[in-house]
């Protein structure tokens, strides 16, 4: 390569390409005028995107930045040393935002990042202008990449992802499918009110740019309403999916029934104006608003109806599989144990020290029990972590916390002999007074298990701090007695005293079991009104009829 001067008094470039021959790459006497003429001849209207194989010394591109100032533009050029001369001697080689460069890259990474930018540009319409100087240079470089533009090209996707959405009648609906529980309980209550449902398939730690190709795909030949996912399971950290549903106007509804603040302190780039956010839990509505979501709402939990139903059940099998009262859930021994060794030794007491203040307080919240029982040497402790390493603490304290509050609970059962069915951790927990068995399924055996138990008790998960959990809604489905912790939520969705029955605190609990094993009426009468309020208010599909219609609403 020899740079060459110009009667202009600028560069031109000399170079000796594959097969030996000698090529320039400008007019020895007017580069910027040459140039000129080539970009004004190419048809680019100015908008959309635009692909440049080959920068040279950068004089079209030049012109390019000056005359399409609201287009993309991408500049693929395989010479690093190429670059590097422009950058001194040529012109328009530095990026923008509006001005990319994609300089000494294998041809198929060079691709997938034009598909990125792409992408998040929201598929505008695509045009490639080659600079045939650059593609002599290095023609089994340039062509992989014209040939694979060409297809885009040809595809017109910038065509097929726009078209109305949401319109009265009938829905498709693009579910994100990570195997998550609900997943299947959402996708038989969309059908069954008549709408079609699309699953997007993905897997724990896949990476970003393949479940962007099968979004894609999906909304191109299946031209979904909008896509639907549970606790921003889709999503990637970097928000690319996010500001391309954004960029063509795509709605898209995150239901979360975890913490949603575990996540979203992380992964901040996922705000955006085209997701309407449901949260199980009503108080992290003003955390996911104060993050940077415009649309917030409540949205609690529900029962499948086909799934947890009243059941006939022998007598012989509800004597060697039932129990006067049973509780199923794990004890999150492990998990604790687990999450403790992610937050900093030093702030180990800490974290016992909160969860056992929450686990006995159900009524504060999460950042009041850290005020009170954080010293002022953990709290700049604190303050100095990451947004990850204060989620690690605030999930270590959640997990703690329910350990105790569940011990707290079950413990007051002694006299009852309960059947707790869980993790194995409960026999190491629980005394000899306890009947115990393996973890349950949750669709085949736990409907089942309902039934067969003449009380269900419940406690809350203390990450929830008001909401109510799964098993206040799918007990009483199967026409089953419940037991629960009051919650600040659940006299709205249930009339307490009638339809569920609630104690207080965990000295309440023994009382009320004794109360309704003496009383069957009572209790019989307690469990029927719990499964009709369930069938006429809870179910999935009263759920996301709410989602459709919510979305409904903004446009």
């Amino acid at each position: 390569m020899e740079l060459e001067l110009t009667r202009r008094g600028n560069y031109s470039l000399r170079v000796v390409c594959p097969d030996g021959s000698e090529r320039v790459f400008h007019s020895l006497y007017d580069p910027e005028g040459e140039a000129e003429a080539l970009v004004d001849a190419s048809g680019f209207s100015g908008s959309g995107m635009l692909v440049v194989l080959g920068l040279g010394l950068g004089y079209h591109v030049d012109r390019m930045r000056r005359l399409y100032p609201d287009a993309e533009i991408v500049v693929i050029e395989s010479s690093r040393k190429i670059f590097d001369l422009c950058l001194e001697h040529g012109k328009g080689a530095q990026p923008s935002e509006k001005v990319h460069f994609l300089v000494d890259l294998a041809p198929e990474e060079a691709i997938s990042e034009v598909s990125r930018i792409h992408l998040k540009a929201g598929f505008l319409p695509l045009s490639v202008f080659s600079f045939a100087p650059g593609i002599a240079f290095a023609p089994g470089y340039y062509d992989p990449i014209r040939a694979a533009l060409e297809k885009s090209i040809s595809f017109r996707l910038w065509e097929r992802v726009r078209y109305p959405k949401l319109a009265p009648g009938n829905l498709t609906i693009a579910l994100f499918d990570f195997g998550y529980f609900l997943t299947e309980e959402i996708a038989r209550a969309l059908a069954a009110l008549g709408h079609s449902v699309v699953r997007v398939r993905g897997k724990k730690d896949e990476k970003c740019g393949d479940i962007l190709g099968r979004v894609t795909e999906t909304i191109a030949l299946k031209r979904p309403d909008f896509f639907l996912t549970v606790n921003h399971l889709g999503f990637d950290e970097e928000g690319v999916l996010a500001d391309f549903f954004e960029s063509i106007g795509m709605p898209a509804a995150v239901w979360y029934v975890d913490n949603p603040n575990l996540l979203m302190r992380i992964f901040p780039q996922n705000v955006s104006p085209c997701c309407c956010v449901f949260t199980w839990d009503e108080s992290y509505k003003e955390s996911l608003r104060g993050i940077g979501f415009e649309n917030v709402e409540y949205l609690p939990l529900a029962a499948d109806e086909e799934i947890f139903h009243p059941m006939r059940l022998s007598i012989e099998r509800r004597n060697r599989l039932g129990a006067d009262v049973g509780f199923v859930g794990d004890s999150r021994a492990s998990w604790a144990r687990e999450l403790l060794q992610k937050v900093r030794q030093e702030l180990h007491p800490a974290v016992k020290r909160v969860a056992q203040r929450l686990s006995v307080a159900r009524n504060l919240a999460f950042h009041e029990a850290k005020e009170a029982e954080m010293r002022d040497s953990e709290h700049a402790l604190f303050e100095a972590l990451t947004e990850r390493e204060k989620s690690d603490f605030e999930a270590a304290v959640f997990w703690r916390g329910t350990l105790l509050y569940r011990l707290s609970c079950l413990r007051t059962l002694e006299e009852f002999c309960p059947l707790v069915r869980g993790d194995a951790e409960w026999g190491k927990l629980l005394n000899d007074k306890f009947r115990f068995g393996p973890r349950i399924n949750y669709y085949k055996e736990l409907p089942a298990f309902y039934n067969l138990c003449r009380i269900n008790l419940n406690t809350t998960s203390i990450q929830m701090d008001t909401a109510v959990n799964q098993r206040v809604f799918d007990v009483p489905a199967c026409g089953a007695f419940l037991l629960t912790d009051r919650r600040p939520s659940l006299s709205p969705l249930f009339e307490e005293g009638k339809e569920v029955i609630v104690y207080d605190s965990p000295e309440e609990i023994p009382e009320l079991v004794r109360f309704y094993l003496r009383n069957n009426t009572a209790r019989e009468a307690v469990a029927a009104k719990g499964k009709a309020r369930v069938l006429r208010e809870h179910t999935y599909k009263h759920r996301v009829d709410a989602i459709i219609r919510r979305l409904r609403d903004d446009l």
